[in-house]
This record gives structure tokens, C-alpha cells and sequence, in this order.
């Protein structure tokens, strides 16, 4: 089901399940984490579902919350606070990370570890394949950017959540840049809402 065209990103709530067909691939990037084969494949065949919730917290900072089940039984709650101040976590897929989230209004900070091609794909310029695109409108004209790190591993995932329209509708996406070394992943998820 589509997205509602009044929900912004800042109040993004409800349940959420992947569209495997209008998503991109994301074997190579979980590849590119450290994840293994026989892991990746459970993802892949697995139908996780996601609910997101907003909250403040004692320190005044508004938090995402993501509660996550369908893979390997037990659901996993994951926070992302939105101060861009690094939070240290252990994540059961990805290990020990260091993430920082933010909400940004209108264009993303291109910053040195950028390529033209990733920014591109983050900014929603262009698809995985090099294809036009673009954001659609956010009522408060609003996205989060996360940028989560694992320092043993060696690999930094920079992700942008907006929306987009495909096939003429609204849906939720996040698009991801994974890094490790000189090699590059990038991926587009798309979401079905579903309440």
C-alpha cells in the first residue's frame, strides 16, 4: 500500500514490509558487511516487517524507533536519535557500530567522501543503475540521514530515508551507500505500508 501524502518523514510512523520487487538487491552490500552467505540468504528469503515509532527522550532529542521481526525469529529494536552525536550499539546482524542520524531539510551536505555517483544516489538524482530520478515531495521537506560505522570491520553505511513516487505511487525508500576500503555498494529499499 501506498504512503499517505500528508506523512513526513519526521512523523513517519506505522508498519512497514519490504517490496522485493521494486527493491534493489541487497546481497552485495551485506556481502561488502560482513555478513555471511547463508545468513544473507535467510535474509532474502525472509518477509521481516518494520515498526517505526517516534519518541522524545529524557534529554529532549526526538528518537526513531525501529522495531524489526521476521528474521531469525525475535524481534530487534534499534534507536536512532536524532542529534547526529555518535551512539555506540552491538547489532546482532552488523556487530559493534557507531551511528549518528539527523534530520536535514531540502538538499543533502555533500561531504569529502562522496563521490559525484554516491551523492547522486543518495540525493535521489539517480537510481542504481544510473537512471533519473527523484525525491517525492516531503511535507515538511524533510529527510534522515544515518550514517552507521563499524571501525573492526571496516565499513561505513551512509543511508537517506525519504519518498518516492514509482509507478504512480507514494512510497517510503531508503537509500544506502555501503563503503569498505576502495570498494562501493549502493541500494535502494522500498517499503509497503501497511497501517
Amino acid at each position: 500500500m501506498a504512503v499517505p501524502q500528508e506523512m513526513a518523514i519526521a512523523t513517519l510512523a506505522g508498519q512497514f514490509v519490504p517490496n522485493k520487487a521494486l527493491s534493489d538487491d541487497a546481497d552485495s552490500s551485506l556481502a561488502l558487511q560482513g555478513v555471511p552467505w547463508l545468513l544473507r540468504k535467510g535474509i532474502s528469503l525472509a518477509s521481516p516487517k518494520f515498526i517505526i515509532s517516534h519518541l522524545t527522550d529524557d534529554n529532549g532529542n526526538a528518537v526513531v524507533n525501529i522495531n524489526v521481526s521476521g528474521i531469525g525469529g525475535s524481534g530487534v529494536t534499534e534507536q536512532r536519535i536524532l542529534n547526529w552525536e555518535p551512539v555506540s550499539a552491538k547489532n546482532p546482524l552488523y556487530g559493534k557500530t557507531e551511528t549518528r542520524s539527523r534530520l536535514y531539510r531540502t538538499t543533502l551536505d555533500k561531504s569529502p567522501s562522496h563521490s559525484d555517483e554516491d551523492y547522486a544516489f543518495l540525493s535521489a538524482n539517480t537510481t542504481k543503475d544510473g537512471t533519473a530520478s527523484s525525491w517525492a515531495e516531503d511535507p515538511a521537506s524533510e529527510h534522515l540521514h544515518i550514517v552507521i560505522a563499524n571501525e573492526e570491520a571496516g565499513w561505513t553505511m551512509e543511508q537517506v530515508w525519504g519518498f518516492e513516487e514509482i509507478d504512480g505511487k507514494r512510497y517510503h525508500t531508503r537509500r544506502s551507500v555501503v563503503r569498505k576500503g576502495g570498494l562501493v555498494e549502493r541500494g535502494r529499499l522500498v517499503y509497503n505500508y501497511s497501517a
